[in-house]
């Protein structure tokens, strides 16, 4: 059984609050594969890194079991985010941008399960489409809409569009904070946005996600999740951990209430981890503790 991502490798330059800076792999392609990895379960990429990427990047994931093959290096930059972050936020600046995933790069790729989770448009709207109309040997698609609701400032802050027009169609899972969920919504929030995407989209498992909240819509059931609270700046990839543990949950479970435990219990180990970049991906044992927990004290209800 295996998982494939599409998303860009990213490069991150972190400044945490003391102003200490510390550079770090990054994006999608790196936190939900390595997650998968955790649940054993074989990996594959579509995305594209410059030269720049260097050996001893690759050399790091690929001792994680993740390999960069060389069709996947391109002439641009890799993708580069500068981030720094605040006390109860962040802010994020693009430096450089990475050549786009093409169908081709999809079409080499035989998988039981999608991640397509673009930080910067890189997954353009036609590869999506691609992805979902190819039924052979595909269990699932799941989507995190984060990049196509990105947008750049003059200085190259990263802010967000307002509204965003993407068919979803085909689509078996969806993960959206408050901001991309009243983006694909026209500005529904909640429960009111989570049953639009479900009845009026067609997306069958609609996950949601706000400070320390994880919440699941699956048939007419909500499910809701309260994470402890962990002070921690180091946030960042938490959602893609989410993303990768509810998917490799529900490949090997096929319960979606399992999977969205599976997810929380990974968030939760990973926010206590404390560590900067990869390092805060849990291991397994970790994250089925967690999961345990949640699935015994889950607050649902019909709606």
């Amino acid at each position: 059984m295996n998982i494939a991502v599409a998303s860009h490798i990213a490069l991150d330059t972190i400044q945490d609050i003391q102003g200490t800076i510390t550079e770090s792999l990054g994006g999608p392609a790196c936190y939900c594969s390595t997650t998968a990895r955790k649940f054993n379960l074989k990996v594959k990429l579509a995305t594209k890194v410059g030269k720049d990427f260097s050996q001893d990047y690759r050399l790091m994931l690929r001792n994680k079991g993740i390999d960069i093959d060389d069709i996947l290096f391109t002439d641009n930059p890799t993708t580069r985010f500068r981030i720094i972050l605040k006390k109860d936020s962040r802010e994020l600046f693009l430096v450089s941008k990475c050549s786009p995933i093409t169908i081709e790069d999809i079409q080499r790729i035989e998988t039981n399960c999608w991640i397509v989770s673009p930080i910067m448009d890189e997954v353009p709207f036609t590869v999506l489409q691609e992805i979902v109309k190819d039924k052979d040997n595909l269990e699932f698609v799941m989507l995190d809409p984060q990049g196509y609701i990105r947008t750049l400032d003059p200085d190259g802050r990263v802010s967000f569009l307002n509204d965003l027009k993407l068919d979803v169609s085909g689509i078996s899972a969806i993960k959206v904070d408050p901001e991309e969920l009243s983006a694909l919504t026209g500005g529904r929030k909640g429960i009111e946005g989570m049953k639009f995407l479900q009845i009026r989209k067609g997306i069958k498992f609609v996950i949601s996600t706000e400070y320390r909240i994880i919440r699941l819509l699956y048939n007419k059931m909500y499910y809701s999740i309260k994470l402890s609270d962990v002070v921690t700046p180091h946030s960042t990839g938490v959602g893609d951990i989410l993303t990768s543990s509810f998917c490799c949950a529900y490949l090997k479970e096929k319960d979606p209430l399992w999977a969205i435990c599976f997810g929380a219990g990974a968030v939760q180990a990973a926010l206590e981890a404390n560590l900067v970049g990869l390092e805060k991906v849990p291991p397994k044992s970790k994250i089925e503790q967690n999961a345990s927990y949640y699935y015994n004290t889950i607050s649902f209800q019909e709606i």
